[in-house]
């Protein structure tokens, strides 16, 4: 159907049911255009509503941003049109124009007039909707020049380490959060590491965020321990009453010897995952920054063994769907499947952190801003330290585990060593540090020569030995699975050594 039938058609009616027929085009175009995530799809509706209701041909032009040159054109431009058969309306808002908008018919009586007032009512929506759109996309750049001004421009580049990160924006006014992440080299040759969450997002978070950043990186460079950074920025920001809720967490990595120290100011746990599994949340604790004048916040030690990743991360990842359980499952399990499977793609080690983000988010996208850091090792280490934990029961088996591999011990062999080394390992955490914080344990490997040694040292304080009915045999099942064990105690530690002959 040409224009000429349809502008007939709208002749044909009353004064009033023209004009209702009329400000229904009007008030579709508005809503195509306020709604339609594509600016683009949004132009080619409305030049096709107008080319169905009032016009043979409707063509519009415009730049809504510089470089962005859209054109779009619906039915048919006649071959002869009178003077009345054309409207040409520039697209505005009063200050700046953006293009223009064409219309043309074949009707030998030309445009009415309810048609030409619909048409320049037309373009001025148009004007607004191209200048709400330019505003939008200037914000969106200068949020993101703020971002790229906030997070590091690179991660450092040293020997034996990777560090990837990845982060996402919850805010579709400005991309730009309260999420951060941050890596450094210091100045005795070690590495900083932090990562953060401010409340909430925008611009305002992102400010608070910027100062919290540069208050670490101005505390780590004279820091003594990860905890003394975190304490040092809490009574800075304890003096500033708007805050907010601040949650943290700092590290300093040892390139050399791969020991991990770190602190947390009331933010999720740092993710240790071995080369074959498995994947475990490490120790966390103490309040967000800012709750209290004293924040005492705890270190905590591990070696990052060869092949293995540390991830850190914000809340974003594991709060999306508000099942805070289920995400803290997800997020092992994608992990596990990305940093410690053989099945992992090329593409997603090249990449972890974003790979990992791209998997959390894949049904559906953040509702938080997102942040992740990776540290992956790929050296050996000389020997490891671990906070006396429980988690270093499975995480010491587990690398013992993939040694005995490699060396090629197997079966009732492999097992008995495994279960000396669990028990050698439960007295340290149980009994060394019974009193006090948990201290620290060192597991130290030797496959040279004719035996596989292990050692396992703490140093605390035992309790004089009782032996009890239904426990105290850890020793005896030492001896009992390895061909030689050695306990040697001072006042200040207790060491261990298992030896099994090598075959």
């Amino acid at each position: 159907m040409t224009n000429a039938g349809n502008e007939r058609s709208v002749r044909s009616l009353d004064p009033a049911e023209r004009l209702e027929h009329v400000l229904d085009l009007l008030l579709g175009a508005g809503r195509t255009l306020t709604r339609s995530e594509s600016l683009g799809d949004a132009l080619l509706h409305v030049a096709g509503a107008v080319a169905s209701n009032l016009a043979d041909y409707c063509e519009i032009e415009c730049a809504p941003n510089a470089g962005d040159d859209l054109r779009v054109t619906a039915g048919t431009l006649p071959s002869h049109c009178v003077k009345t058969g054309s409207i040409t309306q520039r697209i505005n808002d009063g200050r700046r124009s953006f293009g223009t908008l064409r219309c043309a018919t074949g009707s030998s009586d030309g445009f009415s007039d309810v048609a030409r007032k619909a048409v320049k009512i037309l373009a001025t929506q148009l004007g607004v909707v191209l200048a709400g759109h330019a505003l939008t996309q200037r914000e969106h750049r200068v949020a993101d020049r703020l971002q790229r001004a906030l997070l590091p421009e690179k991660l450092p580049a040293i020997d034996g380490t990777q560090f990837f990160a990845a982060y996402r924006p919850a805010s579709d006014e400005a991309e730009v959060g309260g999420d951060w992440f941050d890596a450094f080299a210091l100045p005795n040759g070690r590495v900083a590491v932090s990562i953060g969450d401010v409340a909430g997002h925008g611009l305002d978070a992102a400010v608070i965020m910027g100062e919290v950043r540069q208050a670490i990186r101005t505390a780590a460079v004279a820091a003594e321990s990860a905890s003394a950074v975190l304490d040092y920025v809490n009574r800075i920001f304890m003096l500033r009453q708007s805050l907010g809720i601040v949650t943290a967490v700092f590290a300093i990595y040892d390139p050399v010897t791969g020991e991990l120290r770190y602190a947390c100011a009331g933010h999720p746990p740092p993710l240790l995952a071995l080369a074959n599994g498995p994947v475990r949340a490490l120790p966390a604790g103490s309040l967000p920054l800012g709750c209290r004048d004293e924040l005492q916040s705890r270190e905590w030690n591990f070696t990052v063994p060869e092949g293995a990743h540390v991830v850190f991360y914000t809340d974003g990842l594991v709060e999306n769907d508000r099942d805070l359980i289920g995400g803290e499952r997800r997020l092992l399990e994608t992990a596990r499947t990305l940093l410690c499977e053989t099945a992992a793609s090329d593409e997603d080690r090249a990449d972890p952190a974003f790979a990992l983000q791209e998997r959390i988010f894949r049904r559906e996208g953040n509702r938080d801003d997102a942040a992740v850091l990776v540290l992956s090792r790929t050296a050996p280490v000389p020997y490891y330290v671990f906070s006396a934990v429980p988690v270093v029961a499975a995480l010491s088996r587990a690398i013992v585990a993939a040694r005995l591999d490699r060396i090629g011990i197997e079966g009732e062999r492999r097992f008995g060593i495994l279960v000396a080394l669990g028990e050698a390992v439960a007295n340290a955490i149980e009994h060394a540090y019974r009193d006090s914080d948990p201290g620290l344990i060192r597991l130290e490997l030797t496959d040279e020569g004719k035996h596989f040694v292990l050692c396992i040292e703490d140093f605390g304080r035992w309790r004089p030995f009782v032996r009890r009915e239904e426990r105290g045999r850890g020793i005896e099942m030492m001896h009992a699975f390895m061909d030689r064990v050695q306990i040697q105690s001072t006042r200040n530690s207790t060491r261990i050594v298992l030896k099994a002959e090598l075959a």
